[in-house]
C-alpha cells in the first residue's frame, strides 16, 4: 500500500512524500513510517499516542471522518495524511 504525506509533513519524511508499506492496519503502517522517519512521530501523535487531532486521514480520495487504528489496509490502497493549515 501507498503512504502519502503533504504539505508540512513532507520535511519529516526527508521530502520522500510517497512510502510504500506492507498493507496493515492503519496504526502498523504509521508505526513503519516512524521507524523509518524517527521525527515523524511526535509531529503525527500527541502525548498519548493518538493521532493528533489537526491530521486527516484519506483512503482511497475518501476523507474518514475518524480513523480506527484498527482500520484495516489492503494491498494497492493509498492512505494520505494531510495537515489542517491555519493562519491568516
Amino acid at each position: 500500500m501507498k503512504l502519502h504525506f503533504t504539505g508540512t509533513l513532507q520535511r519529516f519524511v526527508d521530502f520522500d512524500p510517497v512510502l510504500t508499506l506492507p498493507a496493515g492496519t492503519l496504526a502498523e503502517t504509521l508505526r513503519r513510517a516512524e521507524e523509518r522517519y524517527p521525527r515523524l512521530r511526535p509531529v503525527l501523535r500527541d502525548n498519548g499516542g493518538r493521532l493528533r487531532r489537526t491530521h486527516r486521514v484519506v483512503l482511497n480520495g475518501e476523507l474518514l471522518a475518524s480513523p480506527d487504528d484498527d482500520l484495516m489496509l489492503r494491498d494497492g490502497d493509498t492512505v494520505e495524511i494531510l495537515t489542517a493549515i491555519a493562519g491568516g
